[in-house]
């Protein structure tokens, strides 16, 4: 074959595949292909573009987020007990409910028990408890009762810690617990101080942890005892002295809060290591710094703690012009806005985000300015540092509250 035929047959071979692939491509068009979906639109800041950082819907609600490591317990709101001169009250935190639970003269703050069924009050010569929604006031203990005491409570409810002291043996104390079914009390420590009859003092008081394993016995003076409870003697650590007074448990029950001295400075004791370790406080004065009238601290953890940075405590603290004022910090996160001055006596509610505090004024008195509480009121707290807290007045002419469930 020549050149010429073999050019000819590689023209038709080429016309047929060109006329092949032409009619490919018509199939292919007519049927259904599937497209690559089309890439998401860019953001565009500050247009209605919902994929825009800067997008909200009118209608989308602005989510609050809690603080990181602190949520309040749910809780029913519980009962606020306070004292007037016509004996022993109760108020809901709403203002409503108001009803006198014992006309007997009270000599201490009152305190409801872990459940809130009862709350235990003193006179000048005895304990008593009475049901929180009222009832007659029953006597668990008798005897000479000081002023100047926290009572406390077994976190079975079965048992109230107390103080009496021996009128014929100056600054000698002994710290009891007294069934509230009845029968003798039991006597746990004696304690002897110095000069208490008149000046600065720390509050006395009885406080079991939460688990019961232990009890912490202050006194009008350093130092504060903590004993293993069911009391014993038999093992190292049963029966420890502790530098301070007016300790305060955590919740969690690993470790105590008090203070070092009467001058403010604040410790924190843990309980299995057995040391103390310096508590910061940057801005805020410790103590209301009015000699005889609640010299200590008093701090007091939230019960929503939970031994983290941001648990809150609340602290009675004074302004450099010596008004009283509760101040409220974060454990190791530093210190919240701190409440107006004229306040005082702090008291968490059982959610452990709200605070019953005592409001009032000072007056020239014998030994120096005294406080003269006029009444109460509840505190809605902020949780942003510099942010102000809300203060709601409750109730006139009422002091020492405390918070029960």
């Amino acid at each position: 074959m020549g050149p010429g035929a073999v050019l000819y047959l590689n023209m038709r071979r080429f016309s047929y595949g060109l006329l092949t692939l032409l009619l490919f491509a018509l199939l292919l068009s007519g049927c259904d292909v599937p497209k690559p979906p089309p890439e998401l639109p860019t953001a565009t800041p500050g247009s209605s573009n919902p994929e825009s950082p800067d997008f909200q819907a009118g209608f989308t609600p602005v989510r609050i987020e809690p603080i990181k490591g602190y949520t309040p317990i749910p809780s029913a709101p519980g009962n606020i007990f306070f004292v007037r001169s016509s004996g022993l009250w109760r108020i809901s935190p709403d203002g409503s409910g108001e009803k006198q639970l014992a006309s007997l003269e009270v000599t201490n703050p009152p305190q409801p028990s872990p459940d809130g069924s009862m709350v235990a009050f003193t006179t000048a010569d005895g304990v008593y408890v009475v049901p929180s929604a009222g009832g007659e006031p029953r006597k668990v203990a008798s005897g000479n009762i000081p002023d100047g005491q926290r009572l406390g409570w077994t976190p079975d409810g079965k048992q109230v810690g107390y103080f009496t002291f021996d009128p014929e043996t100056m600054g000698k104390e002994q710290a009891w617990a007294a069934s509230v079914q009845g029968g003798d009390p039991i006597s746990i420590i004696t304690l002897t101080a110095s000069a208490v009859s008149r000046g600065p003092a720390y509050e006395k008081s009885v406080r079991w942890s939460p688990d019961g394993l232990f009890v912490a016995v202050s006194g009008a003076n350093n130092p504060f005892w903590l004993l293993r409870w069911p009391l014993s003697t038999g093992r190292e650590g049963d029966i420890r002295e502790v530098p301070g007074g007016e300790p305060e448990w955590s919740p969690d029950g690993r470790t105590i809060m008090y203070a070092e001295t009467l001058s403010g400075a604040l410790l924190v004791y843990g309980v299995l290591q057995a040391e103390a370790t310096p508590f910061r406080n940057e801005l805020r004065y410790v103590g209301t710094g009015l000699g005889e009238y609640a010299q200590g601290p008093g701090p007091r953890f939230s019960p929503a703690s939970t031994g983290s940075d941001s648990d809150l405590i609340a602290f009675r603290s004074h302004t450099q012009q010596g008004e009283p004022q509760v101040a409220i910090r974060r454990r190791n996160e530093g210190e919240l806005q701190p409440l107006p001055p004229f306040t005082n006596n702090p008291a968490w509610s059982p959610g452990g985000d709200r605070l019953v505090v005592e409001t009032g004024s000072l007056a020239a008195a014998t030994f120096g300015p005294q406080w003269t509480p006029n009444g109460l009121s509840i505190v809605r707290l902020s949780l942003s540092a510099g942010n102000p807290h809300k203060m709601f007045p409750l109730v006139k002419d009422a002091r020492w509250p405390a918070w029960g469930k």
